[in-house]
């Protein structure tokens, strides 16, 4: 879906989950370059900032935040196109769609102002997600002293993978500031306040993802420590289960020893008196006594 909104001084193409045919019509139409049709279409395009000489048409391709109302922390990439009088955005999630036009709804003085704002809109939910994987990560954590299941492990897991999609997100996205930079100032007409402007902005932004992305390292390194405990805790309980098993093993083979022996058919002690089964239970009883005390003597079976 395509759609056009005209303002002073110049016009927004606001392209939603748009069809490559339309992306035809509406490059042929502007007169952007045929060659950024591949960053509008492709939905695994990485941050970038890059400029065509011939058409003086600039391209910014970010990273932001696929839904946030999602437990899966995915990223998609958004398309913005833009020249003196013309911006093109290119969305393909819904909540892109609601921040995009939420932060556009003003008229901006100019394309630069307008895009800085798109921009400020879609850092937002990085560090709604950033709240979220710090609260579970607390709440995980305090769980060491108590019983681990699967489905923390299973948290734990997924927000492991989480935090490297969106740290890779933030850094692509702080290449892209970077290149954007230069991109504006040599390709926009801009007053001179608007230029100062324009930069003390694109430095917010960088500082405002530059500690987005060293917070988002922080929580790393808490969900690491705290599923290096959780393989601690984990490996512990298993070595205490195995010597259980062990002890136990070795206590229990010893019957089974002995009434092996009393049931072959061979002369053995007591084996001809009637009260021999009295006699087999008393030496299964005096044999599992001294492995007991051999086990708690033995420092390799001590906790």
């Amino acid at each position: 879906m395509i759609k056009i909104h005209k303002f002073d001084t110049y016009t927004w193409v606001e392209a939603i989950s748009p069809t490559e045919d339309e992306l035809d019509s509406m490059t042929t139409k502007y007169r952007a370059p045929a060659k950024f049709k591949g960053y509008m279409l492709d939905r695994h395009e990485q941050p970038r900032a890059t400029f065509d000489g011939l058409s003086g048409f600039s391209a910014l391709v970010v990273r932001a935040i696929a839904d946030p109302s999602q437990s899966r922390m995915l990223t998609s990439p958004i398309f913005l196109g833009f020249s003196d009088s013309l911006l093109i955005t290119v969305c393909h999630a819904s909540q892109q769609v609601e921040l995009v036009q939420k932060r556009s709804n003003t008229e901006s003085g100019s394309v630069a102002e307008h895009i800085l704002a798109i921009l400020f809109a879609l850092i937002s939910p990085y560090f709604d997600q950033l709240d979220r994987i710090s609260h579970k990560a607390e709440k995980l954590e305090g769980m060491r002293n108590r019983a681990i299941s699967n489905r923390s492990l299973d948290e734990l897991g997924a927000m492991k993978t989480g935090l490297v999609y969106l740290r890779s997100a933030t850094a692509g996205n702080l290449i892209a500031l970077q290149e954007l930079q230069g991109t504006m100032k040599g390709n926009l007409k801009m007053s001179p306040q608007l230029t100062t402007e324009v930069t003390a902005e694109i430095d917010d932004l960088f500082i405002e993802y530059k500690q987005c992305q060293t917070m988002f390292d922080v929580v790393g390194d808490v969900v690491g420590e705290t599923e290096s405990a959780f393989g601690n805790i984990l490996n512990n309980k298993l070595n205490q289960t195995m010597q259980f098993l062990t002890i136990w093993s070795l206590i229990l083979a010893i019957p089974p020893i002995v009434s092996g022996f009393y049931g072959m058919n061979v002369q053995l002690p007591f084996a001809g008196k009637g009260a021999a089964w009295l006699y087999t239970i008393a030496i299964t009883v005096v044999m599992v006594l001294l492995m007991i005390v051999y086990i708690k003597r033995d420092r390799r079976f001590r906790k």
